[in-house]
């Protein structure tokens, strides 16, 4: 009987052993306060992708063609419930006012919220940049994938995603203002 029982337990283990394997630490994942982590600000080559989403309070579209290979472009994904977007709000609106006038432009895009709630945060946080509604994440997807909140990204004037940033710190917006 507990040769019986060894055996099982013994092959339970093996099975299990087997079936799960050691996964390496995700090092790309940022620190939730929003460190830069260590995908962020990596450049890439990508092209960035035409979106077309309401604006908050409008009832009109927003085109981000418009404005691609024009200005440099900081994309802000976020949700009003998020305690790190409340957070970075002030800091995003402040870097808003300091650059807008050198060929700059930052859009704020809230993630599947109705647009009163997204209207009423936007007052609250006297945000004056355009902020989209983007009710159907799959229009983003796989161009500007959001894993974590807040998530910016930036485009360069050449119309390219210079840089990923995920979570927030506002050191993040010095790294920035080297790209304007």
């Amino acid at each position: 009987m507990r040769k019986t029982f060894s055996a099982a337990c013994l092959s339970f283990l093996l099975v299990c052993a087997t079936g799960c394997k050691k996964q390496k630490a995700d090092s790309t994942s940022p620190d939730p306060r929003g460190s830069a982590g260590a995908a962020a600000g990596r450049p890439s080559s990508d092209a960035a992708v035409d979106l077309v989403l309401p604006i908050v309070g409008k009832g009109t579209e927003y085109q981000l063609a418009s404005i691609l290979g024009k200005k440099t472009i900081l994309l802000a994904f976020f949700t009003t419930w998020c305690p790190y977007c409340k957070q970075s709000m002030p800091y995003l609106q402040g870097f808003y006012e300091k650059h807008r006038a050198k060929d700059f432009e930052l859009v704020g895009i809230d993630l599947q919220e109705p647009n009163d709630l997204v209207e009423q945060f936007v007052k609250k946080y006297g945000v004056t940049f355009p902020v989209l509604l983007a009710q159907d994440q799959s229009v983003l997807y796989p161009h500007y994938a959001v894993r974590f909140l807040p998530t910016l990204y930036l485009i360069s004037k050449e119309g390219r995603v210079t840089g990923k940033f995920e979570g927030f710190n506002p050191s993040v917006l010095d790294e920035v203002a080297k790209q304007l």
